[in-house]
């Protein structure tokens, strides 16, 4: 009778799926604003779309520069170094080359683009020896409004970015310090030169995984040719990996000789192509989704119209899962115990990897990777199991009466 009991808890846990797909949606409002999205929870903090101009890199050592080309900002390079700031004209700056946000990097930005060396960062150069990074480059911006300015990044030293603009002939110059201190937990801090000040607008880091979001990609339309296309689409967040998976059905879960990369729009636009009337959509094509905890998610996209994003997810394997898998859905039987031995039951998903046996003292007592827990040698008293998986580990209290 006692075998039954333990064999009818296994098929009880058995049964319990770790995991199921969800359907969620992301809505932009027509591409107004970005939709920060967190895999685990859905949460879906948002954010104007245009109310920014240059983002300035906190976290990392590129210093990296972005502008707002979702906006319609656009930059280009001059052929003027910082010390000829006074001297600046923009005759003929349609000749001059336009650069853009990297669409693989958050680290290269429209300012750090035509490097040309190691300690080139693209708006100035690294020093080694003051471990700053001084301007050298001056660059030309209009904004969304259509207005030139003339702007540099003069320095990066200390942890404080100083950055300088003005009107082309020179008049409304600001200089404007920004502290990465202030900018906090944030990837990037964020600054309106429309309205000369700066903007809060992006989550913690460790509170997003996608960003859904407009940004420019080059088309090419001809040898050696191309334009800056806005698409509407997907970006990951740092310290985040991809893998595209194409020609097997999306309910599948294999993850077999998927190629990981951490290029930022990796799920980007692409899986939807406009038929003029409406939009298809890439047939068998998931993505697997690994962030830094290194749980793994699988997420695949239904339908996309006015901004509106349709999709499903499902959580494979990873600290997320397992948390909510072990706590809700491992067993031991029987509790009380006894005399009788102590059986471990996990969910069928999960692999067993080894039991540790703590006394009330959380002092070890035994070890072992069976599922089955012998009380002949234990006293009567409370213990502690602490259930270790391939996923993870819960800790499930016993008490033992000999």
């Amino acid at each position: 009778m006692k075998h039954l009991q333990f064999a009818l808890a296994f098929l009880l846990i058995g049964s319990v799926v770790s995991a199921q797909e969800k359907a969620d949606s992301v809505n932009t409002q027509n591409n107004t604003v970005d939709v920060y999205y967190k895999m685990a929870d859905g949460s879906k903090p948002t954010a104007d779309r245009d109310n920014w101009d240059i983002a300035l890199e906190n976290k990392g050592f590129t210093s990296s520069v972005l502008i707002n080309g979702q906006k319609g900002v656009q930059l280009y390079s001059s052929p003027y170094t910082v010390e000829e700031w006074a001297n600046f004209d923009s005759t003929g700056y349609m000749t001059w080359k336009e650069t853009i946000n990297s669409t693989e990097s958050w680290s290269s930005g429209a300012f750090n683009q035509d490097l040309s060396g190691d300690t080139d960062l693209g708006w100035g150069k690294y020093d080694f020896t003051t471990h700053s990074v001084n301007g050298d480059s001056i660059f030309l911006i209009v904004l969304a409004d259509k207005s030139v300015k003339k702007i540099m990044i003069d320095q990066l030293a200390g942890s404080v970015y100083t950055f300088t603009y003005a009107d082309v002939d020179g008049s409304n110059e600001k200089v404007v310090e920004m502290k990465k201190s202030d900018i906090g937990t944030q990837n990037f801090g964020f600054y309106s030169i429309e309205n000369d000040q700066a903007v809060s607008r992006e989550p913690n880091t460790a509170d997003w995984d996608l960003l859904f979001t407009q940004y420019l990609t080059p088309i090419p339309t001809g040898p050696g040719q191309f334009i800056n296309y806005p698409v509407a689409g997907v970006k990951i967040n740092k310290g985040i990996e991809v893998a595209q998976r194409d020609g097997i059905d999306v309910m599948s879960d294999d993850t077999i000789s998927l190629t990981w990369t951490t290029n930022i729009t990796e799920i980007g636009s692409d899986w939807k192509s406009f038929n003029g009337t409406g939009y298809d959509y890439a047939e068998d094509r998931a993505y697997f989704v690994r962030l830094a905890d290194e749980s793994m998610w699988k997420i695949y996209f239904t339908k996309y119209e006015g901004g509106k994003y349709e999709f499903n997810k499902k959580l494979i394997a990873g600290n997320s899962s397992v948390t909510e898998v072990l706590l809700s859905h491992t067993a031991v039987y029987p509790n009380p115990s006894n005399g009788q031995d102590v059986v471990v039951a996990i969910d069928a998903a999960l692999e067993l990897t080894q039991i540790n046996v703590l006394n009330s003292q959380m002092q070890l007592v035994n070890t072992t990777s069976s599922n089955v827990i012998e009380t002949n040698t234990l006293t009567t008293g409370v213990y502690f199991l602490e259930v270790l998986t391939n996923h993870g580990k819960t800790v499930k209290r016993i008490l033992v009466k000999n």
